[in-house]
């Protein structure tokens, strides 16, 4: 029985599987002390939930508390130095024009956004961990949250509600951020439309003054246009009051 002759696509595929199959793997060893780590280690917003209070076996519930704590500390310590080095590199070589120490960072494996955040992450703890409870408390914090709160444009409000342990995890400051900003936009929305108003009122002023100046509206006139202004302004002033307390 003669074989069947091989298609090119099936070929090409034969050959891709060849490749993938010759393609050496890579020592363990070789990646153990990469700051890559740092990219895994920052957690998008789709957090895995996990509650400690489910766990009906206290003494479970107490040790996997614990050890999440020592975790966090391990990490934690490690990108603390990882971010003094990379401080220290960077005051004194970042600003050279040869490019030397971007291409340095490349030979480390270390990404551009990466060493900013460790930087910013270190300036954070010598700025606001000014005592050794605070930054004995900051490291035990996940290493995501660290992120969020040392980052240059972190709220001041959010980052305190984290130092005085009223956020414990990130997925607790995503929430409370957007909440926020969901609250300045608002604000800001409103503030917006009150600007928008107070400065047809002021054209209205001017072409009502501009009229009685030219003569072609007398000053009874005038005065009944603007008391007529004025209970529009009240009403509209009190909708846009109800509007802000609106949820």
């Amino acid at each position: 029985m003669t074989s069947k002759k091989l298609s090119v696509l099936d070929r090409l595929k034969q050959d891709s599987f060849k490749k993938k199959e010759s393609i050496p793997k890579e020592s363990i060893s070789s990646k153990e002390f990469e700051i890559t780590v740092v990219e895994k280690d920052f957690i998008l917003e789709n957090d895995i939930i996990f509650n400690y209070d489910d766990i009906h076996d206290l003494e479970m519930k107490k040790d996997l508390l614990n050890y999440e704590t020592r975790l966090n500390i391990a990490k934690n310590n490690y990108h603390t130095k990882a971010g003094e080095i990379l401080f220290e590199a960077n005051e004194k070589y970042a600003n050279n024009k040869n490019g030397t120490f971007g291409i340095w960072l490349d030979y480390m494996k270390i990404g551009k956004k990466s060493a900013e955040r460790l930087v910013n992450r270190f300036k954070f703890i010598n700025n606001n961990c000014l005592t050794l409870e605070e930054k004995t408390y900051f490291e035990t914090l996940p290493l995501s949250l660290t992120y969020e709160i040392s980052s240059p444009n972190a709220n001041e409000e959010l980052i305190n509600a984290v130092m005085n342990k009223q956020i414990k995890t990130r997925k607790e400051y995503i929430t409370l951020k957007n909440t926020l900003k969901n609250n300045i936009s608002k604000n800001s929305n409103l503030g917006s439309i009150e600007k928008l108003f107070n400065k047809l009122n002021l054209n209205i002023s001017n072409l009502i003054e501009t009229k009685i100046e030219s003569s072609s509206l007398d000053s009874n006139k005038a005065k009944s246009v603007y008391e007529r202004i004025e209970l529009l302004n009240k009403e509209i002033k009190t909708l846009l009051n109800e509007i802000e307390k609106l949820d």
